[in-house]
């Protein structure tokens, strides 16, 4: 505890020191070992702090200087008792505080989960309730070591397990096979039907990853709608070369694709803006469980606007969310307007829509090799027009149609 904190748990007084000898009077004080602070010269006198106890043992140092102290004011927690003496509920009030507080350190009030990434953290907190483990519950109930074996158990890629009680926190720290985790990875059912691997459109083959099944068609060859490029079809042949037997499976491969698309994109030049006011009005929301309570109301009701409601859950700690939300509904008012694109701003805008269709491809893995699009701009509208190269899985799955066997003429 630092010396400020031992001062106030003993007490301490402020005095005003009036004396024909202060010198004397303050090297007397030095001498008998009497700790002074806060000294400051005032008004022809000298004002201090000192602890109770010193100053009792002042009166021999005042008669030899011919001195006079006054009490100016009293600190410490021994004079703040006696000036509450009287006040029972007060104390009554800290006692039961203190005691809440100690009731409360009892308790798992917070669960920090870390570390995880295949298995989310709703999963490990399900799975933890199920336990009876919880935010509530009593830290004396957990076993650490037998919680870390547990969660290994029923979630076999986590190798490495940690588990320990900080004050009222659950800390978990995870460590997970990352070799077996895959980032959203779904698992497809695999249909073993025989089955040929076709063409989806016309293109030229760019890569071609036979892992069931026999190639149809070779890297750089054109393809055309409907071409068989894997076949289901596989044929057992003997030692002089002659096929003995055939055996159909799912044909299974990667193929990707040299593809054309055309590209068509057109807007009018004159289009509606909205220009909202500056200021906004707004009011307070709060919502409990499903019951919602609006805290205002708008005067303005019959202007075009869009309201906007914002929601944020109350977090007593990291995981433990109350059923109560906070935020609040705001009004904007606009008004609409007609304006026209510049021949500039159309060709920009035309451009950031084709960049907009480009990147909505890539998301779905199709990679855009080059373009040949025409922007062109007349009096009332912007036209794109061209032809997209592209590379893709462009193959459907077929199947098998099982050659027809040559009739025996007589």
């Amino acid at each position: 505890m630092t010396g400020k904190g031992v001062r106030f748990l003993k007490g301490y007084v402020q005095i005003r020191l009036i004396s024909r000898e202060p010198e004397r009077f303050l090297n007397l004080c030095a001498h008998a070992g009497v700790e002074l602070w806060d000294l400051l010269y005032k008004g022809h006198a000298y004002e201090f702090c000192l602890s109770v106890s010193d100053f009792f043992r002042l009166q021999p140092f005042c008669r030899k200087t011919g001195s006079r102290v006054l009490i100016l004011k009293k600190n410490g927690m021994p004079f703040f008792l006696h000036r509450n003496r009287k006040r029972k509920a007060f104390f009554l009030g800290i006692f039961l505080a203190g005691a809440i507080l100690f009731l409360l350190s009892c308790f798992i009030w917070n669960i920090h989960i870390e570390g995880n990434h295949a298995n989310t953290t709703r999963e490990i907190l399900d799975h933890l309730e199920t336990l009876g483990i919880a935010h509530g519950t009593v830290k004396t109930s957990i076993d650490c070591p037998e919680l870390a074996a547990e969660l290994r158990r029923e979630f076999p890629d986590m190798i490495w397990v940690s588990a320990r009680i900080e004050g009222t926190r659950l800390i978990l720290n995870i460590k997970e096979n990352e070799e077996s985790y895959e980032p959203n990875s779904e698992k497809e059912h695999v249909d073993d039907t025989p089955a040929d691997l076709i063409a989806s459109e016309d293109g030229i083959v760019q890569s071609i990853v036979t892992r069931r099944g026999t190639p149809a068609a070779l890297p750089g060859s054109e393809v055309k709608k409907g071409d068989v490029l894997v076949s289901g079809m596989l044929e057992i042949t003997g030692d002089s070369g002659e096929v003995i037997s055939r055996r159909y499976v799912a044909a299974d491969a990667d193929i990707r694709l040299v593809t054309q698309e055309a590209y068509e994109d057109h807007f009018p030049l004159k289009h509606q803006v909205r220009v909202y006011q500056k200021k906004n009005s707004w009011y307070p929301v709060i919502r409990i469980f499903d019951w919602q309570f609006q805290l205002g109301f708008f005067t303005d009701r019959d202007s075009p606007q869009d309201r906007c409601l914002t929601l944020q859950p109350v977090h007593l700690t990291e995981n433990f969310v109350l059923p109560l939300s906070l935020g609040k509904m705001v009004q904007k008012i606009y008004s609409t307007k007609t304006r026209t694109y510049s021949d500039k701003e159309a060709e920009a805008l035309a451009q950031k829509r084709l960049e907009a269709y480009c990147a909505k491809l890539s998301k779905e893995k199709i990679k855009v090799l080059s373009q040949d699009v025409k922007i062109s701009v007349n009096e009332t509208s912007c036209t794109s027009k061209g032809t997209l190269t592209l590379l893709k899985e462009a193959v459907n799955s077929r199947p098998c149609q099982p050659p027809k066997e040559p009739q025996n003429k007589k």
